[in-house]
């Protein structure tokens, strides 16, 4: 663990998601393949508190820690379980919670960090505009509200 490459930062582009619905992956391996992952973050509200005659600072109390809005997105390819499973869900406004693993790899494909996301709540499907005078990729992108993310690993 002491050599440099330890010490370099992490590069972003190698990574995958494991879906878990009710204690189960979801199987398949097309469902852990995006393009981009974004919305790994948390945040710790706070409100400010001017006290009488103190026009210089203010006193800040902590309030809730917010979450990002997981966003992952892929070319549009087959139905697999994971958009059918989401799919469904948007139409007929069932909830299903999701707990979702992000793994970062290094160049060995060895994992050097992972984020938890807990009770992930699919909330939009978005698919990128067709346009005939181009011929860019037609992306999909899923938005997911989660509950806690719990980073893990060697590398954060």
């Amino acid at each position: 663990m002491n050599s440099p490459a330890f010490f370099q930062p992490a590069t972003s582009h190698r990574f995958s998601v494991t879906f878990w619905l009710d204690r189960m992956p979801v199987p398949s391996v097309v469902d852990s393949s995006f393009q981009r992952i974004a919305g790994l973050s948390r945040e710790w509200n706070v409100s400010a508190y001017s006290e009488g005659g103190e026009n210089l600072r203010n006193r800040y109390f902590a309030e809730k820690i917010q979450h990002g809005s997981l966003t992952l997105e892929r070319g549009v390819m087959a139905l697999t379980p994971l958009s059918i499973m989401v799919n469904a869900q948007l139409l007929t406004g069932k909830v299903m919670y999701l707990d979702a693993v992000i793994t970062l790899f290094d160049v060995d494909t060895l994992p050097l960090c992972n984020w938890l996301i807990t009770k992930a709540l699919p909330v939009r499907w978005h698919t990128s505009n067709l346009d005939a005078t181009s011929s860019r990729v037609l992306i999909n992108t899923l938005e997911l509200r989660y509950q806690e993310m719990i980073p893990m690993g060697v590398k954060l």
